[in-house]
């Protein structure tokens, strides 16, 4: 049994109105009008933001929804069509939420697990979940269809029904919902929540090419970006926070890895700050592309600054170069393979 009191009290935050009608009274008063963004689309332009998003206290509904704004509209400014957020953007509408900042004490990590308390944390999902969701997913919404571009709204954790899920969405430049991706693979703190990893791998047909979504620790998996680039995918995003500090090897890891095996592109967004999960996530973004196109061999083509602090780089994506075969490109050192690999000499 949830130890919280009935949800029914949070309709209290709302004026007591429709959830979607007074987030759409807030962004009406945000005077938003398409940029006309995709009017045009091109196959070797498709132009994409990496959102760098801190977590941050929210006072109020329209605090969050204001904040949401600056980002997309920022990327809009800079000529984006696809906008990307990380994970768990859907839990930040907790934050202006008064009753959970009053029980994010209960939050902290135990020392035995470097885990919160799976019971409280189980429990605040589940009471706040509904609202927190709602609000989250009818912001991202409106805000693709005010501005006429595609979000990837980054990931979520909500109930639907009994079950816990790990989600993250698309939508369209209508505010249509273009397709959803449940996480693949679990982490520590999904397996003591025990979400159910997903057992199908999705691309989505749009007019910016095929996408595919990989959140967090999917990228770290040969396998996901494998499968991906068989079903079609160009570019495969991946939402994502960090436990630790992000290195120049942990940059060539992950979905940089992912985007030299299979030959697509990627885009990693990443959420700052601390995340009320048990941890504090910290490390950049970006855009990444397949080495034999780049004069750097880094796979980097651009990167958010990693500071905690919000921020966005916009990278332009050449899909019809992803059509050319890549010679293979290899580093061959005769000597050190005759000492360590004399059986095939």
């Amino acid at each position: 049994m949830n130890r919280f009191e009935n949800t029914a009290s949070l309709a209290l935050l709302m004026g007591g109105g429709s959830l979607s009608g007074e987030i759409g009274k807030i962004i009406d008063r945000l005077h938003i009008s398409p940029a006309g963004n995709l009017s045009r689309i091109f196959s070797e332009d498709i132009r994409v933001a990496v959102m760098q998003v801190l977590r941050k206290d929210y006072q109020s509904l329209a605090d969050y929804i204001i904040d949401m704004n600056l980002y997309v509209a920022d990327a809009v400014n800079r000529r984006a069509q696809l906008v990307c957020f990380p994970a768990y953007t859907g839990l930040l509408p907790a934050f202006f939420i008064p009753q959970f900042q009053s029980v994010l004490p209960q939050l902290r990590p135990l020392a035995s697990t470097g885990l919160p308390d799976i019971e409280d944390l189980n429990d605040i999902l589940s009471y706040f979940s509904d609202v927190v969701f709602d609000v989250y997913f009818h912001t991202m919404e409106a805000l693709a269809s005010r501005h006429g571009v595609y979000i990837m709204a980054g990931s979520t954790v909500y109930f639907e029904k009994d079950e816990l899920l790990h989600r993250a969405f698309l939508f369209s430049d209508k505010g249509d919902l273009a397709g959803f991706q449940d996480k693949l693979s679990q982490n520590a703190l999904e397996r003591a929540l025990e979400i159910e990893p997903a057992s199908e791998l999705k691309v989505f047909d749009t007019p910016l090419g095929q996408l595919s979504i990989l959140t967090g620790e999917d990228a770290d998996y040969f396998e996901t970006a494998r499968v991906a680039k068989n079903l079609g995918a160009q570019i495969v995003i991946n939402p994502n926070v960090f436990k630790r500090e992000r290195t120049a090897v942990g940059t060539a890891l992950g979905i940089n890895m992912r985007v030299q095996e299979a030959c697509v592109y990627g885009v990693q967004s990443v959420l700052v700050g601390d995340t009320a999960l048990g941890f504090t996530s910290k490390g950049a973004g970006g855009a990444f592309a397949p080495n034999a196109f780049l004069s750097r061999k880094n796979g980097i083509l651009i990167e958010t600054s990693g500071a905690m602090q919000p921020d966005i780089a916009c990278a332009r994506l050449n899909l019809d170069i992803l059509e050319k075969k890549i010679p293979y490109i290899d580093d061959k050192n005769p000597e050190l393979m005759k000492r360590h690999v004399d059986r095939l000499y």
